[in-house]
C-alpha cells in the first residue's frame, strides 16, 4: 500500500493502525532474539570444540607419561565436550526451525499491517479505494498463518531429539562429575 494514499487519512484514524504494527514490532523482536540464540550457540560450539581438542591431547599426553589416572579423566573430559557437541548442534537445530517459524509470524504481522491499511483506506473511502479487495488481504493472511502453523511439527521434532541429546550430555558430565569427586563436569559450570 503506498505511503500517499495514507496520507490522505487524519491521524485519528491512522491511531487504528497501532496495534498491527505493534505486532509488527514484536515479530521483529522476536526473530531476532532467535538470530541472537543461535549466534551465541555457535559461539558456544566454538568453544567446546576448543575444550575438546584440549582434552583429547591432555588423556594421549598423560597416556605417554603413564599417569592412567589423568588420562582416563581427560578421556571423561573429551566424551563429556563430546555430548555436549551433540547437545549444542541439536540445540542450533531446534533454534534454527524457531526462526523459520519466526520469519513465518513476521511475514503474517506485515500481512496484518496491510490488512489493516487496506481496511482502512477502505473505511475512508480515500481515491483509489474502490480497487482494493479486503477479501485478497484476509486470504493472504490466512495462507501466511498456515506456514506458522506448519512450523510447529519440525520444532518439536527438534525438541525431541535436543532432548535426548541433553539427556546424553547430563549422562556423561555425572560419569566425569563421579571421577573427580564432582570437581569436574558440572554443566552448567561451562
Amino acid at each position: 500500500m503506498d505511503a500517499d494514499v495514507l496520507n490522505k487519512i487524519t491521524i485519528e484514524n491512522k491511531l487504528l493502525l497501532f496495534d498491527a504494527e505493534n505486532e509488527l514490532n514484536i515479530a521483529i523482536d522476536a526473530r531476532d532474539q532467535v538470530v541472537d540464540e543461535i549466534a551465541e550457540t555457535k559461539e558456544e560450539i566454538r568453544r567446546t570444540k576448543e575444550k575438546l581438542a584440549v582434552s583429547e591431547r591432555d588423556a594421549e599426553a598423560f597416556e605417554d607419561k603413564g599417569d592412567m589416572e589423568r588420562a582416563k579423566v581427560s578421556a571423561l573430559k573429551a566424551r563429556e565436550a563430546e555430548a555436549r557437541l551433540d547437545f549444542l548442534d541439536a540445540r542450533l537445530d531446534w533454534s534454527r526451525e524457531r526462526l523459520k517459524k519466526e520469519r513465518a509470524k513476521l511475514v503474517v504481522a506485515k500481512a496484518r499491517f496491510e490488512l489493516a491499511k487496506a481496511k482502512l483506506v477502505k473505511k475512508n473511502n480515500v481515491p483509489g479505494a474502490s480497487s482494493i479487495e479486503i477479501a485478497d488481504f484476509e486470504e493472504q493472511v490466512t495462507d501466511y498463518e498456515d506456514d506458522v502453523t506448519d512450523a510447529d511439527t519440525d520444532i518439536m521434532e527438534e525438541a525431541a531429539v535436543l532432548k535426548q541429546r541433553e539427556e546424553a550430555w547430563a549422562t556423561a558430565s555425572k560419569a566425569l562429575q563421579g571421577a573427580t569427586a564432582g570437581a569436574l563436569g558440572s554443566r552448567w559450570l561451562q
